[in-house]
C-alpha cells in the first residue's frame, strides 16, 4: 500500500498520512491538511463602489459646491490616480457651480 504524503499546516514539512506530529516543528495536526487552491485573498472588487460613490459626490457638487470643492482638495494630494482624478473633476465642477450660483444669486436679486 503506497504512503500518502502530505505537509504540516504551520511549517510546512511534509508528513506521511498517518502522523498527528509534526516531526520537524512538533505541531499537532489532527486532519488531513491539503494546498489551498487560492492561496492569496481576493481583492474586493471596487467598481460598483466607485459609481455609487461618484454619483453621490456629483450630487454632492449640486447641492453643496463649497464642501465638494473641500474633499475634491482632499482628493487631489491622494497616492490612487483614480481618486486624484475625482478630486479634479469635484474642484472643477464645484468652481462651476459656485459660478452658477453667483450669476442666479445677482439674476434675481
Amino acid at each position: 500500500m503506497p504512503r500518502i504524503s502530505r505537509e504540516c499546516s504551520y511549517c510546512h514539512e511534509p508528513m506521511e498520512a498517518d502522523e498527528f506530529k509534526c516531526k520537524s516543528c512538533g505541531n499537532m495536526v489532527t486532519t488531513k491538511t491539503a494546498k489551498p487552491e487560492q492561496p492569496y485573498m481576493a481583492e474586493y472588487d471596487e467598481s460598483v463602489l466607485d459609481q455609487y460613490s461618484m454619483v453621490l459626490l456629483v450630487l454632492m457638487t449640486l447641492f453643496f459646491a463649497p464642501i465638494a470643492m473641500t474633499v475634491g482638495g482632499v482628493l487631489l494630494f491622494n497616492d490612487h490616480a483614480g481618486k486624484r482624478d475625482a478630486g479634479k473633476i469635484l474642484v472643477t465642477a464645484s468652481l462651476i457651480m459656485m459660478v452658477v450660483y453667483v450669476i442666479l444669486f445677482f439674476a434675481f436679486w
